[in-house]
C-alpha cells in the first residue's frame, strides 16, 4: 500500500488506489442512501400508529412534532464525498501523448510538388501549415553514397502581407547570393559548388542552379526559383511559392539532374481567389489553326530535349577463322639398295671381330 500512496502523492493512480477510491465511494453513497430509506421507514411508521385508536394526544403531538436534523452531520459528509468523487472523475481520464515537433507526416500523396514521370520518386513528405501558408519538405529517392537526403523544399504563401501575435506566419526570404550560399553549405556539406552563369527557365519562370563534384564522386545539384507576380498585388492576386532542390546522384549527368528542374509540377493551391503567383496564361499563338503553319513540338524544342532515336547497330561481319594450311612435304629419295660385297677370289677371307 505504500507504493500507492507514493503514486497518490505525485497524482498518479495505480490501480488498487483506484478500485479502493471506487469501493469507499460505493460504500459511503450506500450508507447514505440506506440513512435516508431507514428515516423515511421510521416516518411511515410512525404516521400508521398515529391514525389509530387509543393515543394519547401528547404522545400523538410527541410523534407528529417534525424531527430535528443534525446539518453538520450532511456537510461533513458531502466534505468527505465531494473529494473523492473529484479524485475519481480524474483517474477514469487518461493522459494523450503529444509531440513536441510542428511539422507531420503526410501521404507522399499530398505532395505540393511532384516530380517529372522517370525521375526520382517521393519518398516522404513532412509538412508544417502556418496562418498563411504551409511548407513541405518532399524527400526524393536517393542513389549516390553523399552524405544527405535528396528533396525539394518548397513553400506556398496565401497572404503576404499576414500579422500574427505569435510565430505563426510564414516569411519568403529575397533570393540573394548569401541566402543561397548559407542553404548550400545546411545541405550539401563539404561538396564545393560552382552557381552558373546561363540562364534557365521552366514552365513557371526562370530559376538558377550551382553543381559541384562531392568527395565519392557524385554529381550535385542545388536549384532554387521563386514564384510570385510580376505586377504590384495593390489590387491583383498574389501569393508566392518558393522552391529549392537538392539532388546528388552517382551516375548522372549535369542535364539528366536538370530534368528534374525543368520538369516538376505544382499539383496544390489556394482556393481563395486573391491567390495566383503565376500570373495571367500566356495568349494562344496566332498561328494556331491557321494553314500553311506546321507545328512540329520535336523540332521546336517544346517537349524539351528531343528524345534518342534507337538505331539499329550494322551487323559486324567476323572474318571467318583461317584454316592452317598443311604444304606438301616432298618424300626423300628412295635409298639405294645396299650392294652385298663378295668376297674376291685368290684372296683370304678375313673373320669379322670377337
Amino acid at each position: 500500500m505504500s507504493e500507492c500512496v507514493v503514486l497518490l502523492a505525485h497524482g498518479c493512480w495505480c490501480p488498487r488506489v483506484r478500485s479502493h477510491l471506487a469501493a469507499f465511494v460505493f460504500l459511503a453513497l450506500s450508507v447514505s442512501a440506506g440513512r435516508q430509506i431507514i428515516e423515511f421507514m421510521t416516518f411511515l411508521t410512525q404516521t400508521s400508529l398515529n391514525d389509530g385508536p387509543g393515543i394519547h394526544p401528547a404522545a400523538a403531538a410527541r410523534s407528529t412534532a417534525p424531527r430535528k436534523r443534525h446539518p453538520a452531520r450532511g456537510a461533513a459528509a458531502l466534505f468527505l464525498i465531494a473529494p473523492l468523487l473529484a479524485i475519481l472523475a480524474a483517474c477514469s481520464t487518461q493522459s494523450e501523448l503529444r509531440f513536441a515537433n510542428l511539422m507531420s507526416e503526410v501521404k507522399p500523396t499530398r505532395a505540393v510538388i511532384l516530380p517529372p514521370a522517370g525521375g526520382p520518386s517521393v519518398v516522404a513528405v513532412l509538412e508544417r501549415k502556418y496562418q498563411n501558408g504551409v511548407s513541405q519538405e518532399i524527400s526524393l529517392s536517393t542513389a549516390s553514397a553523399t552524405p544527405g537526403q535528396n528533396a525539394i523544399y518548397v513553400s506556398m504563401v496565401n497572404d503576404l502581407e499576414t500579422l500574427s501575435e505569435i510565430d505563426d506566419t510564414l516569411r519568403v526570404r529575397r533570393i540573394t547570393p548569401d541566402v543561397v550560399q548559407k542553404e548550400m553549405d545546411d545541405r550539401l556539406s563539404g561538396v564545393e559548388m560552382r552557381t552558373s552563369l546561363f540562364y534557365a527557365q521552366n514552365k513557371y519562370g526562370p530559376f538558377g542552379f550551382a553543381t559541384g563534384r562531392s568527395s565519392v564522386g557524385d554529381l550535385c545539384l542545388y536549384a532554387w526559383q521563386q514564384i510570385e507576380p510580376t505586377k504590384p498585388a495593390i489590387l491583383t492576386p498574389g501569393g508566392a511559392v518558393s522552391v529549392r532542390l537538392r539532388l546528388c546522384d552517382a551516375e548522372a549527368t549535369e542535364e539528366q539532374l536538370l530534368r528534374t528542374m525543368y520538369g516538376y509540377t505544382i499539383t496544390a493551391f489556394f482556393s481563395s481567389s486573391d491567390w495566383n503567383p503565376f500570373g495571367d496564361p500566356p495568349p494562344v499563338s496566332p498561328s494556331l489553326g491557321e494553314l500553311d503553319a506546321p507545328i512540329n513540338p520535336l523540332a521546336s524544342g517544346q517537349f524539351g530535349s528531343t528524345p534518342p532515336v534507337r538505331t539499329t547497330p550494322a551487323p559486324v561481319r567476323r572474318a571467318a577463322p583461317r584454316r592452317a594450311v598443311l604444304k606438301d612435304v616432298e618424300a626423300p629419295p628412295p635409298l639405294a639398295p645396299a650392294i652385298r660385297q663378295e668376297p674376291l677370289s685368290g684372296y683370304p677371307v678375313v673373320p669379322p671381330p670377337p
